[in-house]
């Protein structure tokens, strides 16, 4: 299977920087965000090692689920004909890429791309491949939001969630967890959409971590999960909960739950010189952008484009400790 990176996204929007003396150039003007029908998320992808296929950024389009990939190359080129039978919409003509810890860059749309997917549940991605951004400096960087826009969108900023709350417990150097030591308090207005719970330390902990976004030191987003975490040794008993929120009208939080096949957690927002316009959320091979109107998140661009195994969707609100694997 050809290496299609996901991870959490930190990023900031900035026109790419001018590199060494040269002639004066007139600039492109800028413009602010896009619509979240506008924004999509690329990848780096690489070959597994001692494997051939494409090294570089791609944009993943669709998925179709199958009986079996026995037989199919882990990355393939194909061609427009086959891409339209296959269901893949066409791309965006132009793309800009905003990549973690790097500057924005224009992207050049190449051919269609098939990646088999050997899981419990086969499944073909689909998308294109992309050309003319570098490959990210560190590996773990390897997702990019993608705006279209005719033209450079230095307008519109990435603004990622901070952390504001948290209990979390460490493990030791033998391996041994404890329990928290320290917290800050889950915030009022949060608090108060949390499953009440009966867990009374030490026999049972609740750990949380929460995150928030601001625009104009107004918050707009946030993102959180608790644990209840019962037992004292390996398997621990934990029930878990998580979502994220906008501000709503009245400036109190509002679960988002539409555009989710599985749980997302919240990326990024994406705001401009009019305020706040997209809100990102992604989990494995799914993402999907809100516009943000009014105090209201309607879904923009949902897309699946990787089924995974049911564990690759289990960690995503997963706070506790972490139990070795049972032996076989």
């Amino acid at each position: 299977m050809h290496r299609l990176l996901t991870c959490s996204l930190v990023v900031v929007c900035a026109a790419c920087p001018k590199k060494g003396p040269g002639p004066t150039v007139t600039p492109q003007a800028g413009v602010g965000c896009p619509t979240a029908s506008g924004v999509y998320v690329a990848s780096y992808a690489q070959p597994p090692e001692g494997e051939q296929g494409h090294t570089g950024w791609v944009l993943p389009l669709h998925d179709v689920k199958v009986a079996t990939v026995e037989g199919q190359p882990g990355f393939a080129s194909i061609a427009p004909e086959a891409a339209a039978a296959a269901g893949v919409p066409v791309p965006p003509k132009t793309i800009w890429l905003l990549p973690p810890n790097a500057p924005m860059c224009q992207a050049t749309i190449a051919g269609y791309y098939a990646a088999a997917i050997d899981v419990a549940t086969p499944n073909i991605a689909y998308g294109v491949e992309l050309t003319g951004c570098a490959a990210p400096a560190d590996p773990s960087d390897a997702v990019a939001i993608a705006l279209v826009s005719d033209a450079p969108p230095s307008g519109c900023k990435a603004i990622p969630p901070r952390p504001i709350g948290a209990r979390l417990g460490q493990l030791d150097q033998a391996g041994a967890w404890t329990p928290p030591t320290k917290e800050t308090p889950i915030p009022a207005a949060l608090d108060t959409l949390i499953p009440a719970k009966d867990c009374t330390a030490p026999a049972c902990e609740k750990l949380w971590s929460i995150a928030q976004v601001e625009i104009d030191k107004q918050p707009v987003a946030w993102a959180g999960a608790v644990n209840w975490v019962s037992g004292s040794a390996c398997p621990y008993q934990t029930e878990a909960w998580s979502g994220f929120f906008i501000a709503g009208p009245d400036g109190a939080p509002v679960q988002i739950t539409a555009g989710q096949d599985h749980p997302l957690a919240l990326t990024v927002v994406l705001a401009d010189s009019t305020g706040r316009r997209v809100l990102l959320a992604q989990g494995t091979g799914e993402y999907t952008a809100y516009d943000l109107a009014a105090g209201a998140a309607t879904v923009g661009r949902h897309l699946v484009w990787l089924v995974d195994g049911a564990e690759a969707y289990q960690d995503l609100d997963h706070l506790g400790p972490e139990c070795p694997a049972p032996a076989p």
